[in-house]
């Protein structure tokens, strides 16, 4: 697998940290694991003015897509770390299970 997505380890500032840690509260509902272990985190950039994370989905047509965009962005933006919160949504590459957190593994849902 060439492509990896953004895991809380992979956090490369303190931000990035906390940033991590309060997307590991937003829970897939129709799976049960948070966005970050599940491996739909694609992209974490922290800059002068903005967080922008590049996510996806499990599946291009997911019915929760807004809802899912919305909890991811609430939950950064009640971190006050930039005034602006940017969640961009890409399915390149598209999402597999291969992507879930291998430290969660056999864990179960959290």
């Amino acid at each position: 697998m060439d492509f990896k997505p953004v895991y809380k380890q992979d956090a490369r500032t303190e931000e990035e940290a906390k940033i991590l840690q309060a997307l590991e509260q937003v829970i897939d509902p129709e799976i049960g694991f948070d966005v970050v272990n599940l491996g739909l985190i694609y992209g974490l950039d922290v800059t002068d003015d903005a967080v922008n994370i590049k996510m996806t989905m499990t599946f291009q047509g997911c019915p929760l897509m807004d809802y899912m965009v919305g909890l991811v962005r609430e939950a950064v933006n009640a971190l006050n770390i930039r005034p602006q919160v940017v969640v961009d949504l890409t399915f390149d590459p598209p999402w597999s299970p291969q992507y879930i957190n291998p430290a969660l593994m056999g864990q179960g849902a959290q």
